[in-house]
């Protein structure tokens, strides 16, 4: 089977080559510096599977509902938390080690996504490249150094820890697992790689932070600048090899290179906040594709604070010449701030929109992290043909 990219161009002046009125095709062989998505993952408060939680997204349901924490001055915390119902239980092994609880938790929801990304994969162990909850100073808030050993007691799966990588860069943290995947599938020769995030909103000191901030939502009345913290894991089989793609119909779906930026004025930073960061890392996802080729939807980390406005607003600003009737979806409206599970979901959510789109297109992901961390990437849908 050869397979080819198709991209569609909205026409803005006449041409001969049009397949359909107002539209062309451009055929050109597939290029070599992108990887595609085998398989998906993925539990959040909304939904036990990729489809689930893609399908509630687009009815507008929130998992939203008040939990069992409270602000320093009593009242109720809002979170969109997993049902314990929803996970397997703990394993003899993981019970009886120096595992935290939290931890449990998160071991619990990273096996039910990744064994839904393994759940046809029959070949050598994978490098499982995982992103975690964000470093926080001063806040035991990161996976524990042991988190892969305590996973392997909880689960069986066909994954390759001598190979395998974590992070603590919160939201931004799969989409820097993806730059390594690319890494490991076309310079190492890996066939298949798993990336993967994973977060909790069950952490006290963090929510005592948060709250202290006031970025917390609450019973409390006047606090409208807020988010709702949020509990998932996503995880995303990646291959190099477009025939070992997952297909729906007539398409594959492939990941740009992802780009990266840094803001020196984030959220813990005394420096001014100008945007710039965001923008870094959407110009080289953005440049990777055609000139002619717009996006028409986004799909960013946005979690309802007005913070993240400026720095979105900046960064689209600067790319209007590449976006054409922009559709900002942020999928945080119904299950929380998932954190470092967010690049994995945001990408799930977007191939789930891909394969219900008549036509589908190319969309921009964004993410960003409350330090510095920004990144971006695009997701290509490829037409194949036999």
């Amino acid at each position: 089977m050869q397979v080819w990219r198709y991209f569609i161009y909205e026409l803005f002046s006449d041409t001969d080559c049009s397949r359909r009125p107002g539209y062309f095709q451009l055929r050109v062989p597939v290029m070599a510096d992108r990887v595609y998505i085998a398989r998906t993952g993925l539990i959040t408060a909304t939904g036990g599977t990729s489809d689930m939680v893609g399908a509630v997204f687009r009815t507008g349901i929130s998992a939203y509902q008040r939990a069992n924490y409270f602000t320093h001055d009593r009242h109720l915390i809002t979170l969109a938390q997993v049902p314990e119902e929803s996970l397997p239980p703990v394993t003899d092994a993981l019970g009886i080690s120096t595992c935290s609880l939290r931890d449990q938790r998160l071991i619990r929801m990273l096996q039910v996504a990744a064994e839904q990304a393994l759940q046809e994969y029959s070949g050598q162990p994978v490098p499982l490249l995982l992103a975690g909850p964000e470093n926080y100073r001063g806040l035991n808030h990161q996976l524990g150094g042991n988190f892969l050993t305590h996973f392997a007691q909880q689960i069986d799966l066909p994954i390759d820890y001598p190979a395998s990588r974590v992070n603590s860069l919160g939201r931004a943290g799969v989409l820097e697992a993806l730059r390594l995947a690319h890494h490991y599938l076309l310079e190492l020769g890996h066939p298949f790689v798993l990336i993967g995030g994973v977060d909790t909103a069950q952490n006290s000191a963090w929510l005592q932070m948060l709250d202290r901030d006031e970025r917390v939502k609450s019973e409390r009345s006047g606090a409208s600048d807020t988010f709702v913290p949020g509990d998932g894991a996503g995880c995303l089989l990646l291959t190099a090899d477009p025939t070992l793609a997952m297909r729906h119909e007539d398409y594959i779906f492939a990941l740009s290179p992802p780009g990266f930026g840094h803001e020196h004025g984030h959220r813990y930073s005394d420096e001014p906040y100008l945007g710039e960061g965001l923008h870094t890392a959407v110009q080289p996802a953005l440049e990777y594709l055609p000139q002619q080729m717009k996006i028409r939807r986004l799909y960013s980390s946005a979690n309802g604070e007005s913070y993240w406005a400026k720095e979105l607003g900046v960064a689209m600003t600067r790319a209007s010449h590449r976006l054409q009737d922009l559709q900002h979806e942020h999928p945080a409206d119904t299950y929380g701030d998932i954190g470092a599970a967010t690049g994995a979901a945001l990408i799930s959510i977007a191939c789930y929109d891909m394969r219900h789109a008549t036509t589908p297109s190319p969309c921009l992901i964004t993410t960003a992290a409350d330090h510095a961390f920004r990144a971006a990437v695009c997701l290509i849908p490829e037409r194949i043909e036999p």
